[in-house]
């Protein structure tokens, strides 16, 4: 499928840092991760990151974007909300995906109207609606994803923005990577082995001095 320019830049707008859904306000666990000392240079959270993209939430998000383009966004949901791990977690996906909706209401009508609804189907439904390209459009999301979390990491470790540009270069071939692998994997293919990160989602909701909402 090819995207044709009015597409393309419709993508780039709904993915871009400046799109209102929020994301800056969220770390997906990585706060606590950099307090504890897990984090603490450009090298740990090219391995964090990784490690979520390739085997954790990332890559379970990846599924169910590219899976927007052949299943029923709302039985998608389901499965989305189901996977979320932690309280904050949940937080996190259903504000961004209903934030992602209103916003991309302003562009076309949302494919999904429920106020519970996961970021990546809310965002996977939106650019299947439009007949965006399913490859562009998971590599944007996943550059998205990936970006968010270099950026927690440039404000508190503090890694600095060059650093945090490195990290964004050496992973450029990981999301690469992730995003061909899953275009062609099913919903049996979803599962995460990234327990570090799991319990840092967790223990961030008691965490005593947070920046972030999670």
């Amino acid at each position: 499928m090819r995207t044709e320019p009015g597409q393309l830049l419709l993508l780039l707008t709904w993915m871009s840092p400046a799109f209102p859904v929020g994301a800056f306000a969220y770390s997906h666990g990585l706060e606590w991760a950099i307090e504890s000392g897990a984090v603490k240079d450009g090298a740990a959270l090219k391995s964090w990151i990784e490690d979520l993209l390739t085997r954790g939430s990332g890559w379970n998000d990846a599924v169910l974007f590219a899976r927007c383009w052949e299943e029923t966004p709302s039985e998608l949901n389901e499965l989305a909300l189901a996977l979320a791990v932690s309280r904050e977690r949940h937080l996190e996906t259903t504000q961004l995906g209903r934030a992602f909706r209103i916003a991309a209401g302003v562009f076309a009508a949302p494919p999904l109207d429920d106020d519970e609804i996961a970021y990546p189907v809310a965002a996977g439904a939106a650019c299947a609606a439009m007949a965006i390209g399913r490859d562009q459009a998971l590599l944007a999301y996943l550059q998205g994803f990936s970006a968010a979390l270099v950026s927690v990491a440039v404000r508190l470790v503090p890694i600095g923005q060059t650093a945090g540009l490195e990290t964004l270069r050496d992973l450029a071939p990981v999301i690469a990577s992730v995003a061909s692998r899953a275009l062609s994997a099913s919903l049996a293919d979803l599962g995460a082995i990234t327990i570090a990160a799991d319990i840092a989602a967790m223990r961030h909701e008691t965490q005593h001095s947070r920046v972030f909402r999670s």
